[in-house]
């Protein structure tokens, strides 16, 4: 199988949580009516924080929440990148992005790794760092996963395309004003290592908006605008043998990319 479709839903994420959880659920509930293989939610769906009010909510996994998302893909036999919740984990509490498979199980999760200290935003001083990369397979797409601040550091990037992965999901809560460095950001690692970078963002007064996706070729092949809504679109794997084919510069690089114990 070389074809799938995919979707993801933006929203502008309120002060209410349960209201935050109704949004999503009605526009996945629209959404998968077009037959989704994957549907992508973005990060932060139940509530964005300030960062040092992040453990309020948080989560053991599983739990309610977790739950829900599972009912979803149970429900309607679809793949879902869970966006991403906060995890409770002992005394730590992490940005975690969960993925549950066509069946409801949770088949892997990922947590943030380059926490978002800029702008004075200081996530790592009450958030801890994700410690590895997460790729998957399913329904024979091989994935890898981010989450939002990723998109500046190439490295994983081009670690999850040297490992297999044909796409890397982007659940975002990218924020105002940078829309043209998140655009160019997107494009810019799918053309670094010839794959897809789908991405979904929250859009509202804070943040920009603009879900899309890009091809190998790093040119946008589906975008939203700062509507709340979804949006869907269908690839074709093809894409990335045939760039390679053309443009064969990740056979010519002459530095490899590795994790490194001594990057903290």
């Amino acid at each position: 199988m070389s074809k799938f479709k995919l979707c993801g839903i933006q929203i502008e994420t309120g002060d209410n949580c349960e209201k935050n959880i109704k949004k999503i659920i009605s526009l996945f509930k629209e959404a998968v009516v077009l037959r989704p293989d994957f549907v992508l939610f973005p990060e932060m769906f139940e509530i964005v924080p300030k960062p040092e009010k992040a453990i309020h909510y948080s989560h053991t996994i599983p739990s309610d929440i977790t739950e829900t998302i599972a009912s979803l893909a149970r429900e309607h036999s679809v793949n879902i990148i869970g966006g991403s919740i906060f995890e409770k984990d002992g005394d730590r509490v992490y940005n975690t992005a969960l993925v549950f498979n066509r069946r409801g199980e949770l088949y892997g999760k990922y947590s943030k790794m380059h926490l978002f200290d800029a702008f004075n935003y200081g996530e790592s001083s009450f958030i801890s760092k994700g410690e590895k990369p997460f790729l998957g397979e399913l329904d024979g797409l091989k994935f890898g996963v981010a989450i939002c601040y990723d998109i500046r550091f190439p490295e994983i990037f081009r670690y999850y395309s040297l490992h297999g992965a044909q796409i890397v999901f982007l659940p975002a809560a990218f924020f105002q004003p940078n829309h043209d460095h998140w655009e160019l950001n997107i494009r810019s690692r799918a053309l670094d290592n010839i794959i897809f970078v789908m991405s979904c963002n929250q859009t509202g007064k804070r943040f920009v908006g603009r879900s899309m996706i890009a091809n190998p070729w790093g040119i946008t092949v589906a975008s939203m605008g700062i509507e709340e809504g979804f949006y869907t679109v269908q690839i074709d794997l093809d894409i990335i043998d045939k760039t390679r084919a053309k443009l064969p510069f990740l056979e010519n690089r002459r530095f490899g990319v590795s994790l490194r114990e001594d990057v903290k």
